[in-house]
């Protein structure tokens, strides 16, 4: 007899990005995505991946973190709780303010100069 779980399919997002549960605050009334601001795929698809640093622009949106960004986008305050796409316009989403995250599962290089970025975020 089998007693272990077995995964029949995987739901998109199912993956978690959480580290540990232990202190974690979200961004209160959730974060909004600047669709404009935010560059599309080759299918036109823009589409931003869970665990994604984000930044704050002068507009009060969010986007993407780009190190070698000059509007505001090189510096991350926010890690995205779930994907969103903005192919159609802005999108309000959650975000952790100060979590424990899995390194391997956030969508771009964590190095030291992001770390550095991030004092709330602990990257495990």
């Amino acid at each position: 007899m089998r007693l272990q779980p077995v995964t029949s399919f995987e739901v998109q997002d199912s993956y978690e990005i959480l580290a540990s549960y232990e202190a974690i605050r979200e961004v209160v009334n959730g974060i909004t995505i600047d669709s404009a601001a935010v560059t599309a795929s080759g299918d036109g698809k823009k589409v931003i991946l869970k665990g994604m640093p984000l930044s704050k622009l002068a507009n009060g949106k969010y986007v993407p973190y780009n190190a070698a960004g000059t509007n505001g986008s090189e510096s991350p305050s926010v890690i995205l709780k779930q994907t969103v796409d903005v192919s159609d316009g802005d999108h309000v989403v959650g975000g952790y303010e100060m979590a424990k995250v899995i390194t391997d599962r956030i969508p771009v290089a964590v190095d030291q100069a992001l770390k550095d970025k991030m004092p709330l975020i602990q990257f495990a």
